[in-house]
């Protein structure tokens, strides 16, 4: 009974390992850096919610922000947990409509299948 076998108990012990360095502490890691990023808003930053909405911050409380939406400026009442990350809207604004926009030839020419003409006397 004293003697045990490792090779029967090795893969097991390689498989937590493996789980440990690859799927916990990485993730333990992560959250950490929210946490930190979440306590560490001010006034006057500009976020994205989990949801997609840009905002900046307002007012800050112990569990809420109060949150002014962009581009009207409503204000919103959210949980620091619905924060995804801190931006500069202006920033990712420019990017998006840079990346939104191709340019074309002169010569092609684009039609919108949806919307057609149609000939009034054709109706009647």
């Amino acid at each position: 009974m004293g003697n045990i076998d490792f090779t029967l108990i090795l893969p097991l012990i390689l498989v937590v390992v493996f789980f440990y360095f690859f799927i916990l502490r990485p993730q333990q890691k992560q959250q950490k850096e929210i946490k930190e990023m979440r306590s560490s808003m001010k006034p006057g930053d500009e976020i994205v919610t989990i949801g997609g909405f840009y905002a900046i911050v307002y007012a800050i409380g112990e569990e809420n922000v109060t949150i002014e939406l962009l581009p009207d400026y409503n204000k919103a009442l959210i949980t620091k947990s619905a924060i995804a990350r801190i931006v500069n809207v202006g920033d990712a604004v420019a990017e998006t409509v840079a990346d939104d926009f191709e340019e074309l030839d002169n010569e092609e020419i684009i039609v919108d299948a949806e919307f057609e003409e149609i000939d009034e006397e054709k109706k009647l």
